[in-house]
């Protein structure tokens, strides 16, 4: 049996034990110590499932709040969050962490469906009994490619990874080298209604009249035709499965040729822009068949353009179809150069490039600091989650003797002043190992040192808040054990920095540099691809 609880993200103290199986009202009161009067008393309803690792939480109040990807306004509406997910008791306010000792992470077993869309309808299904039981029909990775390419594929649904990436293949398909790969929203499909999100399963059209010819005109030049989609709705409840998989049932029907769908259900290593579900295509599902990626190419309509791109425009919501390409190798187009012959236009290049990180870079500004110093000392952090404290504080701090102290293992700023006092008075130089983004929560540990006559330095982690948003999706990616952090409280530290300076009563302040350690090459591959969505 595993614990449960939900701790504050911004304030002190605060982590609200969820017994199993037993409902707990959470709102304005001494459990949260908010008193905000637009959080109601009877805000959300909470029951922890501890054997499977997953929070029920059910809207009751008045203001709308935000729990995980979905916004709950309509009371005894309810969503399902795991480990590491965020509540938002108001939206962008008042935020609260999902934890579960220790975390799950749970697995399903592929599986392929046998019924047809039509026998899926009205069913009441969830994601991981999307697919009922039956024999797969798509080609072995073992066939020899020239067979593989002649070999009838009938329709066929594939779960991998407990339901993270789902493949649909239908009847017709042959696995080619050549790949023409497609988004799907905004693509090759857009809504009927002319609403940005769908209403319904229904609310959608082919995106162009031409699209349909263009397909056929692809398979007889030789191409197999790869849909590639995010579909975040099937894992957070927005989307039903089975709604989802007639949804595509008609689309094909509409195109007129054979595809194959590569859906990413979540988040992870399948969603886009990471590699996930181009890797399984290439690796599982084109019957061993090798992909020649010069000849192949990927189009899609999030591609970074900036707002009047064209005349009535907005801006793409986001670049990870252009970012997909990019990583991949891939020729890239937007739905209006591969449809419509349009000329490309400019679009937002992305605020960090992995590619070009500097491994030789000095660690510290200015290059003759010292990182340790032969009389006791105490040294303050000052970065965003992600930015590289932690790494540094282990591999260098540590290494030189002085005790590390983190928030994150202590819970509070005091218990952190208490410890700070302790190894002060063993002897001991220290380094704290917290974000410390404003002058007040650097100001206790400047006084504690200053109050004994020791110097205290100030080490700002030189590394941009998109860089730590990639280095926080890298450790998602590779590190099951890590909890994710949300984008708010990236935020929240933005707008609460203060740049350090030595008024403060900081003897020095010192820049350290990021400078990457990896684990193996495929980790330094994957730290080098594009793993942000903008």
């Amino acid at each position: 049996m595993f614990s449960c609880k939900i701790v504050s993200c911004d304030s002190d103290n605060i982590s609200i034990a969820v017994e199993h199986n037993k409902p707990l009202i959470i709102g304005r009161g001494p459990l949260t110590k908010i008193k905000d009067p637009r959080l109601s008393r009877n805000h959300i309803e909470v029951v922890a499932d501890c054997e499977k690792g997953l929070l029920k939480v059910t809207f009751v109040g008045a203001n709308a709040c935000k729990v995980g990807n979905s916004t709950l306004k309509a009371k005894n509406e309810t969503v399902k969050v795991k480990h590491g997910d965020v509540i938002e008791l108001l939206e962008n306010q008042y935020p609260f962490r999902v934890e579960f000792s220790p975390a799950i992470n749970q697995q399903v077993k592929s599986e392929a469906s046998s019924s047809s869309p039509e026998e899926m309808v009205g069913k009441q299904t969830t994601l991981n009994n999307f697919l009922t039981k039956r024999k797969s029909t798509s080609t072995d990775d073992s066939v020899d490619p020239s067979l593989a390419k002649k070999q009838k594929i009938e329709n066929t649904w594939e779960e991998v990874d407990g339901g993270k990436l789902i493949v649909f293949t239908t009847e017709g398909v042959q696995h080619k080298s050549k790949i023409a790969a497609f988004d799907l929203d905004g693509t090759i499909i857009t809504t009927q209604s002319g609403k940005v999100f769908p209403t319904n399963s229904q609310d959608w059209k082919l995106n162009f009249s031409q699209i349909p010819g263009k397909l056929k005109q692809l398979l007889e030049d030789g191409f197999k035709i790869v849909i590639i989609t995010n579909q975040a709705g099937l894992s957070n409840g927005k989307l039903k499965p089975q709604d989802f998989r007639q949804k595509l049932s008609d689309i094909r029907s509409k195109l007129g040729v054979p595809i194959q769908v590569f859906i990413s259900s979540g988040s992870g290593i399948y969603r886009k822009p990471a590699m996930g579900m181009w890797n399984h295509l290439t690796e599982h599902a084109n019957g061993s068949v090798p992909v020649d990626v010069g000849s192949s190419f990927y189009c899609g309509d999030a591609a970074g353009r900036e707002a009047k791109w064209a005349p009535g425009k907005k801006k793409d919501h986001s670049s990870v179809d252009r970012l997909l390409a990019t990583n991949v190798g891939l020729k890239f187009y937007t739905p209006e150069e591969f449809f419509l012959g349009h000329r490309s236009v400019p679009h937002k290049q992305p605020d960090f490039e992995p590619r070009n990180l500097d491994a030789a870079i000095p660690l510290l500004e200015p290059s003759d600091s010292s990182l340790s110093q032969d009389k006791q000392e105490v040294v303050v952090l000052v970065g965003f989650p992600g930015s590289g404290k932690s790494h540094f504080a282990k591999h260098h701090a540590l290494q030189s003797g002085y005790d590390v102290i983190n928030r994150d293992s202590l819970g509070s700023w005091q218990k952190c002043v208490t410890v700070l006092e302790r190894s002060l008075d063993s002897g001991k130089s220290v380094l704290i190992d917290n974000t410390n983004p404003d002058t007040e929560s650097r100001s206790r540990f400047v006084r504690l040192a200053s109050a004994r006559g020791l110097p205290c330095r100030c080490f700002v982690m030189n590394t941009s808040m998109t860089h730590a948003l990639h280095n926080n999706k890298f450790r998602e990616l590779t590190d099951a054990s890590h909890a994710p952090v949300s984008r708010m409280i990236f935020n929240v530290y933005k707008s609460k920095f203060q740049e350090p300076s030595l008024e403060e009563g900081f003897t020095q302040i010192v820049r350290v540099n990021f400078r990457p350690a990896f684990r193996s090459v495929e980790d330094e591959r994957l730290y080098k691809m594009y793993l942000l969505e903008d």
